[in-house]
């Protein structure tokens, strides 16, 4: 989307606006509260997060049980009265300051519904089952009942142990070995493919809507292919999977990947790993596929910032243009930090792709 459609969305950028419900009450219009500031986190590794800070002598809203941990807070985000739904979380945290010199405040921040699987470590295990089953069955026994967005994976398990990890980090786990990207946005819970390489949500310009970008190109730790020597635990029987440079997912065609870089320099650095138990050929080569994956994408990274827009999000793809023909490209974002305060409505973000 061209930057100046949005442009045109928001009266170009007139009065940042946001909305600020507690337990499905609009605090602005509700209480005579002062808030200074408002910040939204999201991103694809980690809960998103929200902060907001509120002007308060004589420690009015402090005494008050207006903020408790565990009420329900939805951050809405924009200008005027065209605002976007940024997080839907839970309060965890109040921190009050009594400064020297200046105003008393409080800070009062949480996090998206994801947070719920972060309590408590399980001991279950799963027979013959997806890993897309599991997750929608953890979903199915939250506290806070989730919609989901499921896609199934591909390799059946015949045995799946939580390892006492949260349920939190069981599904990240489950995650990163089949590529698969795990959050929470506003009531759905989302465990699907990522989203790289899809369309752009707008084009920004260095030196006019692009304010500041920093990219680094780093081939550290850029493998031209992973092998993984396995064994069937039921059959002890050798399996090897193996996935190489040119495979890398949603490569950017025209551009070289950190293999290329690394096998025109170095020759053959292909990452081994040794005695891992799997239980199919598909297995094998889901892993070595999703570990190729993670490390390409660290090839470029980069941290950006322009005038806040609420359409940019961590899992969203966007093009920076002015930046030289090494680095005007498509980008995937992977989080964002939104805030409102007395200087404006700002938005930056980091950046990430697996091509240069």
């Amino acid at each position: 989307m061209k930057f100046e459609v949005i442009a045109k969305k928001y009266l170009d950028f007139y009065v940042p606006n946001y909305q600020i419900l507690l337990d499905g009450i609009d605090i602005l219009k509700a209480y005579p509260i002062g808030i200074t500031s408002v910040t939204v986190e999201d991103a694809l590794e980690g809960a998103d997060r929200f902060l907001f800070s509120v002007s308060d002598p004589g420690a009015m809203w402090l005494d008050s049980d207006l903020f408790e941990p565990g009420k329900s807070v939805v951050i809405r985000m924009g200008y005027v009265n065209n605002l976007s739904t940024m997080i839907h979380g839970e309060i965890s945290s109040i921190r009050s300051s009594f400064p020297r010199d200046g105003t008393p405040g409080l800070d009062i921040s949480g996090y998206d519904l994801s947070h719920q699987f972060a309590r408590g470590r399980g001991q279950n295990s799963f027979e013959g089952v997806r890993d897309s089953d599991i997750v929608a069955e953890i979903a199915g026994r939250a506290n806070h009942r989730l919609e989901t967005q499921i896609d199934e994976t591909e390799v059946i398990h015949p045995h799946v142990t939580h390892d006492g990890r949260t349920d939190y980090d069981f599904i990240r786990k489950l995650a990163n070995r089949n590529s698969f990207e795990f959050y929470v946005r506003g009531e759905t819970l989302y465990f699907q493919r990522t989203r790289r390489g899809g369309s752009e949500i707008v084009t920004l310009k260095y030196g006019a809507s692009l304010l500041s970008f920093t990219p680094e190109l780093n081939t550290a730790n850029q493998p031209t292919g992973v092998r993984l020597g396995g064994w069937n635990p039921q059959t002890r029987e050798p399996i090897v999977g193996q996935a190489m440079r040119g495979s890398e997912e949603a490569r950017e065609r025209g551009r070289r990947s950190g293999g290329d870089m690394i096998e025109d320099q170095y020759g053959d650095a292909e990452e081994h790993i040794t005695d891992s138990p799997v239980s199919s050929q598909q297995e094998a080569d889901t892993l070595t596929s999703s570990m190729l994956n993670r490390q390409s994408e660290g090839l470029i990274s980069g941290t950006a910032e322009c005038i806040g827009l609420p359409e940019i999000r961590a899992g969203e793809n966007i093009r920076l243009e002015g930046l030289g023909r090494k680095f005007s490209r498509r980008y995937y974002i992977e989080s964002a930090r939104h805030t409102i305060s007395s200087s404006g409505y700002n938005t930056s973000f980091n950046v990430k792709e697996n091509t240069i």
